[in-house]
């Protein structure tokens, strides 16, 4: 059994200061949302879903072009917080992109109304959207430079180092359309660069995994 008020306290600054029948709002009006690998929690065909706080897993935003092509914005893990897709409460405030469970998750959804309405009334309400809104917005500046001044090459490593950290091995399971989504690039690109780099005994493919070797 997941103690929401426990999650909402750690995620949310703010909480803590909000009069009893307040806190006891966003506890009746939040709902544990329980997400399958894959499955997409929100994209610019959906309807205001709400402030989404990560449990366990973890969810990737991105964006996608009409010919399937896609570039990872950023990703959410456990406790980390997200308001995509609960900014078209906002007025002038609504992002084309889509939120995707890369694991199975479980997330706390906050009703999108009551933050608005919270927001109206509490200055720290609003400080916390836009700070998490800022906070958001430099993820994806960074990613923005990443795809403009630096190689594939290059992204291609620190994605492959980035995820051996997180996940605490050499060996990725992970197919090269996942990387050339995670990237912004084509299958085929991918699977030529990881080639190389097999070539010059930095990694070792095989179908579905690769392990890395001498990546540097």
């Amino acid at each position: 059994m997941i103690d929401k008020e426990y999650y909402l306290s750690e995620a949310l600054p703010f909480y803590n200061e909000l009069k009893q029948d307040e806190k006891d709002e966003i506890i009746s009006k939040s709902f544990i949302g329980d997400y399958k690998k894959g499955e997409l929690v929100y994209s610019n065909n959906s309807s205001c879903t709400g402030l989404l706080i990560t449990v366990s897993g973890n969810f990737r935003v991105f964006i996608s072009a009409t010919g399937g092509r896609q570039i990872t914005l950023f990703k959410l893990y456990e406790r980390d917080v997200c308001m995509l897709s609960a900014s078209c409460v906002f007025q002038n405030l609504n992002y084309d992109v889509n939120l995707e469970a890369q694991l199975d998750c479980k997330a706390i959804i906050v009703d999108s109304l009551l933050l608005k309405k919270l927001s109206e009334s509490n200055f720290k309400v609003m400080s916390f959207l836009l700070n998490l809104t800022q906070d958001k917005l430099s993820q994806v500046m960074y990613i923005l430079e990443q795809a403009t001044f630096f190689s594939l090459d290059e992204r291609i490593t620190d994605f492959l180092l980035e995820q051996s950290r997180y996940q605490n091995t050499s060996i990725l399971y992970i197919t090269h359309e996942n990387i050339a989504n995670e990237l912004g690039s084509s299958r085929e690109v991918i699977s030529r660069i990881l080639k190389k780099f097999e070539k010059n005994g930095e990694i070792e493919i095989s179908r579905g995994k690769i392990k890395l070797l001498n990546l540097k």
